[in-house]
């Protein structure tokens, strides 16, 4: 065709995209997310608990990526980046290198030992106390985040991306003189976790739960339900809230017992880190012998079991099309041309086409396998997830319209080419 040869290279080709025939498909698998991801080549496995990402599947992840670090901002976090690899000696301050043996990844370089690290608590309190004594009273309270990939000696992998030994993580330390201002940032934070989890369209309960390995004071998980899910939820239909089983719950007695997945933790850890490595205030106002450890939080969401679990919790159970939120999909639109040797082809409205196709929109792909037909093409974007398909069929073509289907709501309207970009304009300003 003519037309294929002046697309606009910003609008990215499906016979150029990366997307291998799946291999080692999970067999009998209770996760609808492993199945659905690896079918539409997202993701191409998870063997032995080692996720691979594939093109789809990052463009996915960097769109996490954004919607969290807007959020993370916005309450006054500041990103960095710390070593994956962690030194004997610094876990050893805290005493998680034999309370997390089994968990660790371990290795000698020489004469010393290492872990790969499952979370930043030594590294970044280490840090803080190397400068704490110089810095600024303006500097509190102190909030540094990373998202970095973390690595957990899991032996009950499973379920795909929602429980893998290398993981994506964001997590966020926060460093403050006193537990009013550390209380007053922990809600903060929550309620930065709440609308990301509202952004991405999940249902999500933020239920009181243990500390466990981390300590302090006061910490919750933020659960979603799922039948896949490891963590048990009590839930009150009644006051709309949720409650782990061993925690205090409402007054009601009608609740029901459900699977849930973990979305994301906050923690106040109080001075469980920073004594154990000597963080204290440096203002010279201060006087030595009232300089107390700083009061410390962390708070932390898994990006690659997110991503999984909002494709678990947003497709419905029988379907064979994967359902994401609007914010994360791979793309936004997908062109579908006749196909080759069609009569649509031949008496094209290639003037509306071509002008889509000459769009400057890195969130749109033309499926230029023309060789098969619409109804195929269409088929495939549904398995990917791609909300907005554009096809040139039959009535389109002999219309001069553009076949519009909205894919989440099984809704199809023939509309001109400016209504169309109103459309799609319209669809996507609700939720980005």
């Amino acid at each position: 065709m003519v037309f294929l040869t002046s697309i606009r290279r910003a609008i990215q080709q499906r016979s150029r995209l990366f997307l291998p025939t799946p291999v080692h498909l999970p067999r009998d698998s209770k996760s609808n997310s492993q199945t659905l991801l690896q079918e539409a080549a997202i993701v191409h496995s998870v063997e032995h608990g080692f996720p691979q990402l594939l093109p789809l599947g990052f463009r996915v992840l960097n769109k996490l990526k954004n919607v969290i670090r807007t959020e993370m901002n916005l309450v006054g976090g500041q990103e960095l980046s710390l070593p994956a690899i962690g030194r004997k000696k610094l876990w050893e301050t805290s005493d998680r290198w034999n309370l997390m043996h089994n968990e660790l990844f371990k290795f000698q370089d020489h004469d010393e030992e290492y872990c790969l690290s499952p979370t930043h608590e030594e590294a970044i309190t280490k840090l803080v106390s190397s400068v704490c004594k110089s810095l600024p009273r303006t500097n509190y309270p102190l909030l540094l985040y990373q998202i970095t990939w973390k690595y957990r000696n899991e032996p009950n992998y499973r379920h795909g991306l929602l429980r893998t030994k290398e993981f994506l993580m964001k997590d966020l330390y926060s460093f403050h003189r006193d537990d009013e201002c550390a209380n007053r940032v922990y809600e903060q934070v929550c309620d930065a976790y709440e609308r990301i989890f509202q952004k991405l369209e999940l249902k999500y309960f933020k239920v009181p739960a243990d500390s466990g390995l981390m300590g302090g004071s006061l910490n919750h998980e933020f659960l979603a339900v799922s039948s896949v899910g490891e963590d048990s939820i009590l839930t009150c239909s009644k006051c709309n809230r949720g409650y782990l089983k061993n925690k205090s719950q409402c007054e009601h007695s009608e609740k029901i017992e459900q699977r849930a997945i973990e979305l994301g933790h906050c923690f106040l850890l109080g001075d469980r880190y920073t004594k154990a490595f000597n963080v204290t205030e440096g203002s010279s106002d201060v006087a030595a012998a009232d300089k107390k450890p700083l009061i410390m939080g962390c708070y932390g969401i898994g990006l690659t079991r997110l991503m999984a679990a909002t494709v678990e919790i947003l497709t419905p159970r029988e379907s064979n099309d994967i359902r994401w939120p609007r914010r994360i999909v791979p793309y936004q639109v997908a062109i579908l041309p006749p196909k080759k040797g069609s009569s649509e082809e031949m008496n094209g409205n290639e003037k509306t086409l071509g002008r889509l196709l000459q769009l400057d929109n890195n969130e749109w792909f033309v499926d230029d396998r023309t060789d098969l037909t619409i109804g195929y093409r269409v088929k495939d974007c549904q398995r990917m997830g791609i909300p907005i398909v554009i096809a040139f069929g039959k009535r389109a073509t002999n219309e001069n319209l553009c076949e519009v289907i909205d894919v989440y709501k099984n809704r199809t309207e023939y509309l001109s080419y400016e209504e169309t970009l109103k459309f799609i304009q319209d669809y996507y300003s609700v939720f980005c």
